[in-house]
């Protein structure tokens, strides 16, 4: 009873986290792009986590079920390791992929009690992680330099559909990641009354009181935003997310996001990039489920 207890209290503090730092791979642009308020982003991208979460949670539930023993000891700590790694990441402003960490950790402790590890999903996830990036480049480089790098003879009129389309692509790559990340915690907690009650205030009150730091890293420090530049970022990055969540794998929208938004960037010549921002998130990237797995490995 008392890990059981222990479980849903890491459940909100995991999620309030996950919800404040990967606000950003959904309103971060929309924001950045000077659209809307960031009080108005942070409304659409709350939103649209608990849609995700509630419509399409559950596609991750062999995820779950093939990362992480059913105990809620072994629950708890996957829980308490992700929280640290993600407190880490708060302090110095940079998303981080829960999927990694959390990811990285059940791995870490299935090595160590010898549960039986479904190897060729983890190869599948792996792959995914990999791969997704790099698509995301490619895509919005593709999109950014076809689509957008030519003169439109009705520009406010373009603009104005630019805006619609982005704030509904904000919603939607909310969506996914309420499907996906936050799916992945519900499923790994078990999917009941209690998680999603929890779950839903949680987002709430970490996307108002939390997202401030990764929203400004993603939004403003990369590169000054252009409409379609936000569109593409968010097209691409949802796209991605929807179709590991329609596959069952755990994807962060933060992978898919930044590096679509790089993408973008690359796709101007004269067009300043700041490399450090970028560079802090792929390292990221790397270590947390290195680190999630060296630490699940101790339990």
């Amino acid at each position: 009873m008392i890990f059981f207890i222990t479980s849903l209290l890491l459940t909100f503090l995991l999620t309030t986290f996950v919800s404040g730092n990967n606000l950003s791979a959904a309103v971060g642009t929309l924001i950045g792009s000077r659209i809307v308020s960031r009080t108005a982003g942070i409304v659409i991208g709350s939103s649209g986590f608990l849609l995700g979460l509630l419509l399409e949670g559950r596609f991750l539930k062999g995820a779950a079920i093939s990362l992480v023993p059913h105990s809620y000891f072994y629950i708890s700590y996957a829980f308490l390791v992700s929280f640290l790694i993600f407190f880490f990441a708060q302090i110095i402003r940079s998303p981080l992929s829960l999927t990694m960490a959390l990811a990285g950790t059940a791995i870490g402790m299935d090595l160590r009690i010898d549960y039986s590890i479904d190897y060729r999903f983890v190869l599948i996830m792996v792959l995914f992680w990999v791969i997704a990036p790099v698509i995301s480049i490619a895509a919005a480089y593709i999109m950014e330099r076809t689509v957008f790098h030519r003169n439109y003879k009705n520009v406010w009129t373009v603009a104005k559909y630019l805006k619609i389309l982005i704030i509904i692509s904000s919603f939607l790559t909310a969506f996914t990641l309420g499907a996906n990340t936050l799916g992945f915690i519900a499923n790994v907690e078990g999917f009941n009354i209690y998680t999603i009650s929890i779950m839903t205030f949680s987002i709430f009150f970490g996307s108002f009181f939390l997202s401030k730091g990764v929203i400004k890293r993603v939004g403003g420090e990369m590169y000054s935003m252009r409409y379609s530049n936000a569109l593409i970022s968010l097209i691409v990055s949802s796209l991605l997310v929807e179709i590991a969540t329609f596959f069952a794998v755990p994807l962060s929208n933060t992978q898919t996001l930044t590096s679509s938004v790089f993408g973008v960037g690359i796709s101007y010549k004269y067009k300043a990039i700041y490399m450090k921002p970028f560079f802090i998130i792929i390292t990221t990237w790397v270590l947390s489920p290195l680190l999630g797995l060296a630490l699940g490995y101790l339990v």
